[in-house]
């Protein structure tokens, strides 16, 4: 599974549409569902950009969790995540983890890895500024993650886009790049958590790709073999020790 980012003009829109502040009403809250098109979320002219991906005025539905304790004036980091599945939920038990490390979550629903890649990334590179319309987020604590067919288009994400994902958590699922990315300085800069289990079907091939961004001069990556896990996300306690390690 490769995508051609390049091709698409979706790279402009990230690197210049105009950023985003935070609106001034009292934000939601908890975990909720969000309806918003790419033309709600960048504005016609940037939108345009991403018509041959998917059709800028169509409704795209947005899982969100908000931590009670979220205060505006402390920017939180941010999780995006993509899912195998149809829905983006936030896995229940991770909820306290992200509450505890001032972090929100992202995710769009009917994304999983039966969807066009092209969509899926798209989905992943505009949810930043999908938040950022509503809250404060720490551009420092951008990371992205998924699990299994949602890791992989993690891992391509991570990668293509350094510059706008500062981290990235593999869950059971990761790629390689198939060329040297032309970001590979800013790559290098960032923190990358490799998530897998003792029974995982994609044991053998995280441990080589975690080989091989060790190899590419990528130092501030973690292999965490679970024991006793599948082909699944962590528990609370391993998710928690992956962000350490993002946060650094």
């Amino acid at each position: 599974m490769k995508i051609r980012f390049r091709h698409l003009l979706v790279w402009a829109l990230i690197v210049f549409w105009p950023p985003i502040s935070a609106d001034q009403a009292e934000p939601r809250k908890g975990r909720f569902e969000l309806q918003a098109s790419v033309t709600d979320i960048l504005g016609a002219e940037a939108a345009a950009g991403a018509a041959h991906v998917l059709p800028v005025e169509e409704p795209v539905s947005w899982e969100i969790y908000v931590p009670e304790n979220y205060e505006p004036d402390r920017p939180a980091g941010l999780i995006v995540y993509i899912s195998p599945t149809h829905s983006g939920v936030i896995p229940w038990e991770w909820q306290a983890v992200l509450e505890e490390h001032n972090l929100l979550w992202v995710a769009a629903n009917s994304a999983g890895n039966s969807v066009d890649v092209q969509r899926r990334a798209l989905f992943a590179l505009i949810a930043p500024d999908l938040m950022r319309k509503h809250y404060s987020i720490d551009r420092a604590r951008v990371y992205v993650s998924g699990l299994s067919g949602g890791g992989k288009m993690a891992s391509m994400v991570a990668t293509d886009f350094a510059h706008v994902f500062k981290g990235a958590i593999y869950n059971c699922g990761v790629e390689f790049w198939d060329k040297k990315p032309r970001r590979l300085e800013a790559i290098r800069q960032n923190r990358y958590v490799f998530v897998t289990g003792e029974y995982d079907q994609a044991l053998r091939p995280t441990r080589r790709t975690h080989e091989r961004y060790r190899k590419a001069g990528v130092e501030n990556v973690k292999l965490m073999v679970i024991p006793g896990m599948g082909h699944e996300n962590p528990d609370r306690k391993h998710f928690a020790e992956a962000i350490e390690f993002l946060d650094g």
